[in-house]
Formats: C-alpha cells, structure tokens, sequence
C-alpha cells in the first residue's frame, strides 16, 4: 500500500514538473493554466493524501481544484492580452485613418518603389485624397510609369464641392406712419330771430 502511494506521489510530482516545464504553445493561457494547475494540484493532492492513505483521492481532489484555479488565471491573462491587441488595433486604425492625403508625387514614388496598382488604389481611396490633374500631370504621370488603372483612378476623385445656401433674409419695410389730420368742425351760426310783430292804427274821421 505504501509503495503505490509513493508511486502515484512520483508520478504526480514528476507530471507537475513536466507540464510546469514545457506547457503547450497552441492552447490559450485558460487552457494552460487549467492543465498546469490541474497537473500542480494533483501532484499537491496527491503528496498530502498520501499521509492519510487517500493519495489516489487527494491527487484528483487536487487536479480539479488547480484546474480550476489555473483556468481562472489563464482567463484572466486571456482577457488582458485580448484588450490589449484591441488597443493596438484602435491605434493603428486611428493612424490610418489620420494618414494625409497622397499627392501626385506620393503616387509617383509608390509605382517607382514597385508597389501594386491596387494597393495605390486602396491608399487613394481611403485617405481620401482628390485630385483636379492638369494636362502636364497626366503626362508626369505617364511618363514615371503610372499605369492609366491609376491615372483614371485619381482623375474619379475629384474633389467634392458641398454647395451650402444661405438662407435669404427678407427685410420688410416698416409701416408708413399714418397721420391723423383731424377735420375742421364748423359750427353753424343760429337762425336769425323772427322779425318782431308790428301793429299799425289807422283813425280815420
């Protein structure tokens, strides 16, 4: 009974070294951490069940129980390394994104340096660069090797003229004063009093 507790202790210990040692490149840090804490705790469990004569019992308490733990941790280690490729990927959107604009001559050097029609093309459009080409760029450009995929490419982006009105403010004239011109009130004079009565007496003899 002895011996194959120390047999299984051997072993545990001998399982926990190893995985602590080599661990496994293509699992993730949860997956590591529960095989190298299911391998520590068993090798843990079985050393301690080993004085109550369970070692066979403590090792898979142990196994379960570091797996476990060395689960959480590798998650957690999981989860700060996914943020920060989120980060990285933020940033490097964010320097894409604040790249200026390719000149005519930026194009020039992208072909000379042996760089795809597409990839100028993509870089074109999504710095958002626009071009009014003369005559004489066209012919630059020709002439330095840019293919006419390119050419056309830039003379397409052409700078967009957002026309904005401006609202039309209408001033009214002011209302005309209006003057009261108060009318004459004439006021008739009275009648002429009635002719006053006369009496005449005539005596005749």
């Amino acid at each position: 009974m002895k011996m194959r507790d120390r047999n299984y202790c051997i072993l545990a210990l001998f399982a926990v070294v190893a995985m602590g040692s080599t661990g496994c490149s293509s699992l993730s840090n949860t997956g590591n951490g529960a095989l190298i804490g299911g391998g520590a705790g068993a090798g843990l469990g079985a050393a301690i069940g080993s004085a109550s004569g369970h070692t066979g019992a403590g090792a898979l308490i142990g196994g379960i129980t570091g797996a476990a733990a060395g689960g959480l941790i590798g998650n957690d280690m999981d989860q700060k390394e996914k943020k920060t490729e989120q980060a990285k990927l933020a940033q490097a959107q964010a320097a894409a994104n604040a790249k200026p604009p390719l000149t005519v001559e930026d194009v020039r050097q992208l072909v000379a340096s042996g760089t795809p029609d597409d990839v100028i093309i993509n870089q074109i459009r999504t710095t958002g660069s626009t071009y009014k080409l003369t005559a004489a760029d066209i012919q630059y450009l020709t002439q330095n090797g840019v293919s006419n995929r390119v050419i056309m490419e830039m003379q397409n982006a052409k700078q967009v003229t957002v026309v904005t009105q401006q609202p039309v403010i209408v001033r009214q004239a002011p209302p005309p004063d209006v003057v009261y011109v108060q009318q004459p009130v004439y006021v008739a004079p009275p009648p002429p009093p009635p002719p006053a009565a006369s009496f005449r007496f005539t005596y005749i003899r």
